[in-house]
């Protein structure tokens, strides 16, 4: 088969999956205990149970959970109607995050955090895999000496770190050392981003912390990757030739390490919008990860069913261009 028609036969999976997945998310968030319209109505002030009923009946009928003549709407009829909006690229209206009584889109409600996400997420990752790489090779290269040994005791203990831990212990250690939490207020996201210093400043922190968390176990594998390829009859060959350590770590051993690099980059694509919920939520960053928890916690379903539509759909098309990058890193995979 062509790489044309397998990229052709991949894209044509995608359609069924991605029917599967929203139907099976889409049962389980309706089936699962709990009312999201008594959260809806939560905050509203009734005096008299008549009062309360019909804020219980306006809500649900806004949320679309029952038909203006008082029926409760089928769950199955709600997926259909969720379907046909996302054939026009329509999420429906929040149910949690509203303005003047009326949901806000949810599509406008990922528009407006995205930036905040992926600059965040994207500047982690590109930190993350330079470091990794730097440190991946060092130790490789340097096997068993003393900057392995310390990277690699170094490497072990930020693995063992939780993530969530590893942020508030640099929130602590920062607060005292120079009295900065990191928690961000709204100075950090006065517009314009760029040219706003207060936007940088309570960037570091999640990006450090995000930085530490994802470079740990991408320095481990490169490392791992390149001390096998080293003990390969080529690269011994190479050395024995009198080629130059470098062009033999860069140019043979480290190309034909590349491809669990690749995989860990496509696996990590789709997180570049997601985001890391626990960093956000540690630091508060506005991010679509708070956003995504809070839907959660709301009983949100139009929020919660963008989230778990968007990043199934991501994961599928990063998996299709981490498999096509392979025939271009290594020409002896053909499809």
């Amino acid at each position: 088969m062509s790489l044309k028609g397998y990229i052709l036969r991949r894209i044509l999976y995608i359609v069924p999956v991605m029917i599967a997945i929203t139907l099976m998310n889409f049962t389980l968030i309706n089936i699962a205990p709990g009312d999201p319209v008594l959260v809806r109505v939560g905050l509203i002030k009734c005096e008299t149970p008549e009062c309360y009923n019909n804020a219980y009946n306006k809500a649900a009928i806004e949320m679309g959970l029952m038909s203006p003549n008082y029926y409760t709407v089928p769950w199955f009829e709600r997926y259909v109607s969720f379907m046909t909006d996302l054939l026009h690229f329509d999420f429906g209206r929040s149910w949690s995050n509203t303005q003047g009584g009326e949901g806000i889109p949810v599509a406008d409600i990922i528009k407006r955090h995205a930036v905040y996400t992926v600059t965040l997420n994207a500047l982690s990752f590109v930190l993350s895999l330079l470091l990794s790489t730097a440190i991946g090779v060092v130790s490789a290269t340097r096997s068993r000496s003393f900057w392995d040994k310390s990277l690699t005791v170094a490497m072990l203990l930020g693995y063992s770190m939780p993530l969530f831990w590893l942020a508030k212990l640099l929130m602590y250690v920062s607060f005292v050392l120079f009295g900065f939490t990191g928690v961000s207020n709204k100075q950090a996201f006065d517009k314009p981003l760029l040219l706003n210093p207060h936007f940088y400043k309570f960037m570091l922190l999640p990006l450090l912390s995000l930085t530490l968390g994802g470079l740990v176990f991408m320095a481990r594998l490169i490392r791992s990757q390149l001390l096998e390829i080293l003990r390969q009859d080529y690269i011994k060959t190479a050395m024995a030739k009198g080629v130059e350590q470098r062009a033999v770590i860069y140019k043979h051993a480290f190309r034909n390490g590349l491809l669990p690099i690749v995989t860990i980059i496509g696996n990590s694509l789709p997180g570049l919008l997601s985001g890391s919920v626990m960093i956000e939520t540690v630091f508060s960053w506005p991010g679509l990860g708070t956003y995504f928890l809070e839907a959660a916690f709301m009983r949100d379903f139009p929020m919660m069913m963008a989230t778990n539509t968007i990043f199934p759909f991501l994961f599928l098309i990063a998996r299709l261009l981490t498999d096509i990058t392979y025939v271009f890193i290594d020409p002896r995979i053909k499809y």
